[in-house]
């Protein structure tokens, strides 16, 4: 987790001037380290969603994302994440023929649309692309795995015989602790159950003295496993 840890903090000293968009100072000895690494990969990737509706992406534009390899030098691409095969399609043009797949490797760091993902594959964790929402310390993280399934329409009868399956969206949240991973639910009710029984008292009423909320941003959830943490 050490690694983790390190990767992250890296990549915070990268965010101030990746948001400037001085992409200029990503080379070394005037080599071009984008291009390097994505034409060392094999052929460029081929998108059949078939009889399928729905957006398989987290935002299907490609947009500019930076890459941490190994904690090194931040490394600018045109990215997209695509959910529904649990990959992120990416290369060194705006152009989506010539996207290619990152390998799914656990020292890679992606900074994407304003969130940090990473490859994980450890503990009791479903491998795939975590969306890092928070480093409480280097062995303790919370995650957020998303989700996207092929939903197949039944066929009762002629009228819907035609309709495509559909894509749907989901999500998971894990706090992950020294390897092991808990599901918790970002609800102010029902991410109790996921803490031991004797934690649950003390913290429903931190709860309610702190007037925590639960939304989209996790504050709520935040300041609530920060207290867990102390107990």
């Amino acid at each position: 987790m050490k690694n983790y840890l390190l990767l992250v903090l890296f990549i915070g000293m990268c965010s101030s001037i990746f948001a400037q968009g001085n992409f200029s100072i990503y080379r070394d000895n005037g080599n071009n380290l984008e291009t390097n690494f994505y034409k060392k990969l094999s052929t460029n990737l081929k998108n059949n969603r078939g009889d399928v509706t729905g957006n398989p992406f987290m935002g299907e534009k490609l947009e500019l994302g930076s890459l941490i390899l190994n904690g090194g030098v931040a490394q600018v691409f045109y990215m997209r994440y695509n959910v529904l095969e649990q990959r992120i399609e990416f290369s060194d043009t705006n152009n989506v023929e010539t996207l290619k797949m990152l390998p799914r490797e656990n020292n890679i760091l992606i900074q994407l649309d304003g969130k940090t993902y990473q490859y994980l594959n450890l503990g009791n964790l479903p491998a795939g692309y975590y969306e890092i929402v928070t480093t409480f310390d280097e062995d303790t993280l919370l995650l957020v795995h998303h989700n996207k399934n092929i939903y197949n329409i039944e066929q009762k009868s002629s009228y819907n015989s035609s309709q495509k399956s559909k894509l749907k969206s989901s999500q998971k949240i894990y706090f992950l602790d020294n390897k092991n991973a808990i599901e918790i639910d970002n609800h102010i009710k029902r991410c109790l159950k996921a803490f031991p029984k004797s934690t649950q008292p003390v913290l429903k009423t931190y709860i309610k003295e702190n007037k925590l909320k639960f939304n989209d941003e996790y504050k709520g959830l935040i300041a609530l496993l920060n207290k867990y943490i102390t107990l």
